[in-house]
């Protein structure tokens, strides 16, 4: 839609304050901010109050703009906040106590479960940098690198039967370590976790 010159002279309606300047406006902007509105709630009520609210705003602030670009913006800006504010208070009301707690209380379950995963983690890495240098090279191998025992005997020119010896060496030293801190199932945890994964 043009308006070439008259868009100065509608403006500056506009800012006095003008009825007629605001009819011309609200035909102009309307019909699509209502579209607009609706397809966001995806309600055809609510979504016409929410773009003749936005309207009502508008007035309000009929002197702050300078073009009419800015005046849609506002109108467009307006209109998508208080569409999304208005999909937030329904999911709230059309949710139940019970429902929100229960939702809480699976996210606060999710939550302590990473939380004592990576506690869990955290002692078992503690205890495999404890480990003396060979033991410590050939675990982090077999369990960070996923290499096999013929991989690993080829790589460090080492038999294999050094290989698993060495590992049950350093499962022995972390799971006594562990134990101390009555914290044996975390070893088992990380060597089934670094095996599945």
């Amino acid at each position: 839609m043009k308006h070439n010159f008259q868009d100065k002279s509608l403006l500056l309606e506009f800012k006095r304050g003008n009825t007629h300047a605001f009819r011309v406006v609200y035909d102009m902007f309307f019909p699509s901010l209502c579209f607009f509105a609706k397809r966001l709630v995806d309600n055809d009520g609510e979504g016409e109050d929410i773009a003749a609210d936005s309207f009502v705003k508008l007035l309000h602030r009929h002197d702050s703009f300078d073009t009419l670009p800015n005046i849609k913006a506002f109108l467009y800006i307006t209109t998508r906040n208080a569409c999304l504010n208005y999909l937030r208070y329904t999911q709230r009301t059309h949710s139940s106590k019970r429902e929100l707690n229960r939702l809480q209380e699976k996210t606060d379950e999710h939550a302590l479960s990473h939380m004592v995963h990576a506690e869990v983690l955290r002692e078992v890495e503690f205890e495999i940098e404890q480990l003396p240098n060979r033991c410590r090279e050939i675990f982090k191998l077999i369990y960070y690198e996923r290499r096999s025992a013929d991989e690993i005997a080829a790589l460090l020119g080492i038999s294999i039967n050094t290989v698993w010896v060495q590992r049950a060496k350093a499962i022995q030293l972390i799971r006594t370590n562990l134990l101390k801190k009555g914290m044996l199932s975390a070893l088992l945890a990380f060597l089934i976790i670094n095996r599945e994964s």
